[in-house]
């Protein structure tokens, strides 16, 4: 039997209400996101960029709040990845692998990913070698384990996103491969599309109890938890959970 998280104690109507300002949000920016910056980093090794990698049916426009927050705690370098998702995983991943090649020239890459793009990143870093660049990966959302949710969607995606997909067991067979890679999971507490909501945990994980699938993208205490990690103010271990 697998045991989720504890739902939220809050009402449902302002679970619901939030989680569609979020999609709001979404909708409102996702024209911003159609075109596909052509941002590349300096040539150097001694630098460390971001890269932002949206979800399923998304642009980049969906991780702007994420990269405005970063950029103002003190980033100094992020770029945003778009992809076709319909395309399915693997070619994602095999996209992003390219990307970077031509846009992150040296040093060190924190990946920062919502939904599907959790699953593009590991694909990426433990099958496709992305272990070499890649130090931290945080994953907002995303159907590590699969969800049932999935078996509604008659797609490629739909498929590679069933908790018995082969793509995901062959994910969970080479984890090894990420080994030197540090991740960090924050899972949507409320969250009506990754079902059941643990299968969105993943190494360390941080449970947000009050937010959706979307609004867990506009969160502050979601924002703040990223840049905490990905920029630490002092010298101290990042300690949430």
């Amino acid at each position: 039997m697998i045991q989720d998280f504890q739902a939220s104690e809050q009402p449902a109507w302002r679970l619901v209400a939030r989680e569609l300002l979020g999609f709001a949000g979404a909708a409102a920016l996702f024209p911003f996101g159609v075109k596909a910056p052509r941002q590349r980093t300096p040539r150097q090794q001694n630098q460390r960029t971001v890269v932002l990698i949206h979800g399923y049916l998304a642009n980049r426009s969906t991780l702007f709040p994420v990269a405005a927050y970063l950029r103002l705690h003190g980033a100094k370098q992020v770029l945003s990845f778009n992809y076709r998702s319909g395309n399915g995983i693997e070619q994602a991943a095999l996209a992003l692998r390219e990307y970077l090649r031509h846009h992150v020239r040296g040093g060190r890459i924190d990946l920062v990913c919502h939904s599907l793009g959790g699953l593009v990143a590991r694909t990426y870093i433990q099958e496709l070698g992305g272990d070499r660049r890649v130090d931290r990966c945080v994953t907002l959302g995303t159907p590590h384990r699969g969800t049932y949710n999935s078996y509604w969607l008659n797609s490629r995606v739909g498929r590679e996103l069933r908790p018995d997909s082969p793509l995901l067991a062959r994910l969970h067979e080479s984890r090894a491969n990420a080994a030197s890679v540090h991740f960090l999971s924050l899972v949507a507490g409320s969250d009506n599309l990754v079902v059941p909501r643990v299968f969105a945990s993943h190494e360390q994980e941080i449970h947000v109890p009050d937010l959706g699938h979307v609004s867990m993208l506009f969160s502050p205490q979601v924002l703040r938890i990223v840049a905490d990690y990905l920029i630490p103010s002092a010298a101290t271990e990042f300690a949430y959970a």
